[in-house]
């Protein structure tokens, strides 16, 4: 069992409970568990899917980088009020929606397979816990890439309610917001808070997604950055940098602006999910409107692949400055 599975079941007080005892999600504080947090890779993000609609509820999400799926991490909801940090619900999430933003996601066998095995690994090591649950909907030994699968388990304790589910589904109709779905669900409810509203789920709803922060779409390829078509090349900060350099000449020609002799200073940041961010004050000439165009061009420089970190196992940003020297419109400092 690794380590993200250990925690989801054993950080809380559950080593041999029974269906007829019980155990509390709020017997640990909320800063416990967000400095259990701080064991894992990825940290906290963006509220990317959901936001309470009550405005005494607050929800705080962690991302962990998790090899129970491929493609797939583990995104930790918490959903507490906000006056007394008093836990309403913990969700951890397997959900290709947290980081793909590919509508037409159909998934295939082998994905499938390793999903419903890793649901089966997590039903098994609850049911040892906790016994057996109240079960909805079945799923086949054998899949295929075209139904639908869906099972809810359910626990119900005094002061806590558990559910596990999936569901699988390869169907799409943009035009009736149909999308393909792959998600597993662990979630623990509290049902012991006094002088609560007994908010439910549905008080949980969707809103425009926001990019996860610091680990969207990580892109295991080098690192650093890579300019298109600098795929193959050996030194990607040099190829860029001549791409830009050629950049900067073709826009001149465009404005019709002759450079005798003359220096452009360049700055930017490649972000995370390789869009890059010009730095302006470091744009800088003694000409100019040879400092314009380089300004210009930094702006409109195309999405790159961005730079992969293998220490942290997601995409960093990467900053990069670097001077143009020109002679008669022509390029005189190619790496």
């Amino acid at each position: 069992m690794n380590k993200q599975l250990l925690f989801l079941i054993f950080l809380l007080p559950l080593i041999g409970i029974s269906q007829n005892e019980n155990f509390d999600i709020n017997s640990n504080s909320l800063i416990e568990y967000f400095d259990k947090e701080k064991d894992f890779v990825g940290g906290k993000i963006l509220d990317a899917e959901y936001k309470p609609t009550k405005k005494d509820l607050e929800l705080i999400s962690y991302i962990r980088s998790d090899n129970s799926v491929p493609d797939v991490d583990l995104v930790v909801r918490y959903i507490f009020f906000k006056k007394d940090s008093l836990i309403k619900e913990i969700r951890n999430e397997w959900d290709i929606a947290n980081h793909n933003k590919k509508l037409d996601n159909k998934k295939d066998i082998k994905f499938r397979t390793d999903l419903m095995h890793f649901y089966s690994i997590l039903e098994q090591s609850l049911e040892k816990n906790y016994g057996n649950g109240i079960a909805k909907g079945k799923i086949p030994n054998n899949l295929n890439v075209d139904d639908t699968y869906s099972k809810e388990i359910k626990w119900t304790f005094e002061n806590t309610i558990v559910k596990l589910n999936i569901l699988m589904s390869n169907i799409y109709d943009k035009k009736k917001s149909i999308f393909p779905t792959h998600k597993i669900y662990l979630s623990f409810q509290a049902t012991n808070l006094e002088d609560k509203p007994d908010y439910r789920n549905e008080e949980l709803i969707k809103r425009v997604r926001k990019a996860i922060k610091n680990i969207e779409n990580p892109i295991i390829n080098s690192a650093e950055p890579t300019f298109p078509d600098c795929e193959n090349s050996k030194e990607k900060i040099s190829c860029m940098n001549n791409k830009i350099r050629d950049l900067v000449i073709k826009k001149l020609e465009q404005e019709n602006i002759q450079i005798t002799n003359d220096t452009l200073k360049v700055g930017f940041m490649v972000k995370i999910d390789g869009k890059v961010k010009p730095w302006e004050s470091s744009i800088k000439s003694n000409n100019k409107e040879l400092e314009k165009v380089g300004l210009e061009t930094i702006k409109s420089l195309p999405r790159m692949i961005p730079s992969y970190s293998a220490r942290m196992k997601q995409n960093v940003s990467y900053g990069n400055s670097f001077f143009i020297i020109i002679q008669n419109n022509k390029i005189k400092n190619y790496e």
